[in-house]
């Protein structure tokens, strides 16, 4: 899903460029051979296209649709833009116009952009040729009816929808053979015992690829940092400080590390548990803000993991919706996995081990006041960052926008008062649950919970919520009716670094 999105995502980009760059084509053919064509009409189709094409970029980047849903928009959308060519041409010489091979171009991009097995390429490519075709035809036969009375149009017509039918053919098989080559090497590639099998997700310094486990014949998801290590390199001790706190920990409900190491040929990797479900970013942006008490039994099972990580000295500095891990399978469905200790603090060493001044680490829109002055951070900054996603879980966004920017987010987080949880949601939330929030995300880390298991005693004894049950759960996860497709299959998400100076954490590193 990911290498498919992925190419969707340039195919848009490109397709959005190349169609507005034809409108002087457009005009150029007016000006020079149909000057008694509707130079408005063809603008209008032209725009429309331009505007539909943008509006498949956007929804690729951002949208959590699943791969039948992508594969259904992709192919009405190429052939909403076809028609549109169709009646430009209709405009232009009808079935004589320059553009009826344009169909060579959609075949040609999808083709190469997005490699996919040859029945999805015709699901998405055949409403292109169809739609192309019926429009010219129809459209000159209403408009040109003259056209389809000389034999010679007739037959260059006829011979250029078969050489269009051969290309379509041609770009199904090719990237159908791209496709397949691509998952071959992703097969073939190998790290230690561990054989790569498909990308699951990338971002900042890492990737995260499903692999099997060839000596104990299991499915695992391997996190491979980009780049060799190196003996000073500070990603490479970042990575490996991840992999063995990480494993240190116990809790049913940290993601368990079973490896870590490098390759022979310098790569390096952590091998961790695969699992099948949703982060709470994707799960709330793809289905909605969660039930009062769904989100009360998430976060108490994070505080599960973090008491244990407390505990033993260690801050996690990253707490947010993406790095909480809810499983749509097993025995017991909506069971949370907190991810990526790649930015883990050890409170029993100097601050200069785990950061360097004036750069602290995490993602602004859920972090404490205190990680962006680059102050050290304590058990409660992990409460701050518990209290975010709780938020996020019950009103469906971050407490602050960043509109701002970082330098807007820390003075709404340094200073600003949060909107109640009820107010945003439009609905009354218990007022135990509002001073709950209130207290995880206080200014002062002296006025939060002090940790995890404080946080956890106070939703254990939160009043008149009743409980999460697994039967609620399993008809979630069976009504939202996920693939292992459209789940989102991973062991990490990336961070962002953000410089801070003493007047502003506005800049990024």
């Amino acid at each position: 899903m990911t290498d498919y999105a992925e190419g969707i995502r340039r195919a848009s980009a490109i397709g959005s460029i190349a169609y507005a760059g034809f409108a002087a084509v457009d005009v150029l053919l007016y000006l020079l051979v149909y000057d008694q064509a509707s130079i408005d009409r063809i603008i209008a189709y032209r725009i429309a296209g331009v505007g539909i094409l943008f509006g498949w970029y956007f929804y690729a980047r951002s949208t959590h649709a699943s791969l039948r849903q992508m594969v259904v928009t992709t192919g009405l959308v190429l052939a909403a833009t076809a028609v549109l060519i169709a009646l430009i041409a209709s405009e232009l010489g009808g079935i004589g116009s320059p553009y009826v091979p344009s169909t060579s171009f959609y075949f040609v991009a999808i083709g190469v952009l997005v490699p996919s097995p040859w029945r999805r390429t015709l699901a998405m490519l055949v409403p292109v040729f169809v739609g192309f075709f019926a429009t010219v035809s129809v459209a000159t036969w209403g408009t040109q009816p003259a056209a389809w009375e000389t034999r010679e149009g007739v037959t260059h017509y006829l011979v250029s929808a078969f050489i269009q039918v051969s290309l379509l053919a041609f770009a199904a098989i090719a990237s159908h053979l791209l496709w397949a080559s691509r998952a071959q090497l992703y097969r073939a590639r190998r790290l230690g015992r561990y054989r790569l099998q498909a990308p699951l997700g990338t971002g900042g310094m890492n990737e995260v690829w499903l692999a099997r486990d060839d000596t104990l014949g299991r499915e695992v998801a391997i996190k491979v940092l980009r780049g060799a290590p190196q003996g000073d390199d500070d990603r490479w001790m970042r990575f490996e400080r991840e992999a063995q706190v990480a494993s240190s920990l116990t809790s049913p409900h940290t993601v368990k590390i079973f490896d870590y190491g490098a390759s022979d040929d310098g790569i390096a990797y952590i091998a961790m548990e695969f699992l099948r479900g949703l982060d709470l970013a994707d799960l709330v942006a793809g289905y909605g803000p969660l039930d009062v008490r769904r989100a009360v039994h998430m976060i108490r099972q994070a505080t599960s993991s973090l008491a244990e990580a407390h505990e033993k000295g260690l801050v996690h500095r990253d707490i947010k919706p993406a790095n909480l891990f809810a499983l749509s399978t097993g025995d017991t469905p909506d069971f949370v996995k907190v991810l990526d200790f790649g930015l883990v603090r050890e409170l029993t060493r100097p601050l200069g081990h785990d950061t360097h001044e004036g750069v602290t680490l995490g993602t602004p829109a859920y972090m404490a006041p205190e990680q962006f002055l680059g102050a050290d951070v304590t058990p409660a900054s992990d409460v701050y960052g518990l209290g975010s996603t709780l938020y996020y879980l019950l009103t469906g966004g971050p407490p602050f926008d960043d509109k701002g920017g970082d330098a807007g987010l820390w003075r709404a987080h340094s200073s600003h008062p949060i909107v109640p949880v009820s107010q945003r949601r439009g609905e009354a939330v218990p007022p135990a649950l509002e001073a709950i929030i209130a207290t995880c995300m206080a200014k002062h880390p002296s006025d939060r919970y002090r940790d995890a298991t404080a946080l956890r005693k106070a939703l254990d004894d939160l009043p008149m919520i009743g409980p999460w049950t697994s039967g609620e759960a399993v008809a979630w996860w069976t009504s939202a009716r996920l693939t292992p497709i459209t789940e989102r299959k991973r062991a990490a998400t990336s961070s962002k670094v953000v410089t801070v100076s003493a007047r502003s954490p506005a800049s990024r590193e």
